[in-house]
């Protein structure tokens, strides 16, 4: 007999699905670039203009080294581009380049193939308890300083 799923089980196979399903797309583009390469792209996509390493570092809670890797690898393969910061001589503004916003468009294309399937079925009211029960659980991982704020 099998042991009834649970709520980590559960989540690392969605997690797996997407993950897998963003690689494919992401090969399909020719380019070799891991989860967190894609993750910075999305964040830098999320703020135009105004994304900095150090913004990125913030943000997804990277180290500044591992940063400065993944935005010159993303530079080396012309999905981003760096641009003085007006507003700060001592860092560059991020932009996303013609290529990058073309992988995005694939990723997010496969991504949504995925969410078509694994929402299937769902209510709009249960697909909204899902999301406010995920951001709970991931507001519940925060450190007590970050949550206090």
């Amino acid at each position: 007999m099998s042991a009834s799923p649970n709520i980590h089980d559960t989540l690392w196979q969605l997690a797996f699905h997407i993950k897998v399903q963003c690689k494919r797309a992401v090969q399909e583009f020719g380019v070799k670039l891991g989860g967190m390469h894609v993750r910075a792209l999305l964040l830098i996509q999320a703020q135009p203009q105004q994304c900095t390493a150090n913004h990125l570092c913030a943000v997804s809670g990277r180290d500044k080294a591992q940063i400065t890797r993944i935005v010159k690898d993303l530079e080396d393969q012309q999905l981003i581009e760096r641009r003085p910061n007006p507003n700060d001589g001592r860092s560059q503004i991020l932009l996303l380049t013609t290529d990058g916003r073309a992988l995005l468009k694939k990723i997010r294309s496969a991504e949504q193939e995925v969410e078509a399937q694994y929402v299937q079925g769902l209510s709009p009211q249960e697909r909204e308890a899902f999301i406010a029960i995920g951001q709970k659980m991931l507001g519940n991982l925060k450190p007590a300083a970050t949550r206090r704020q």
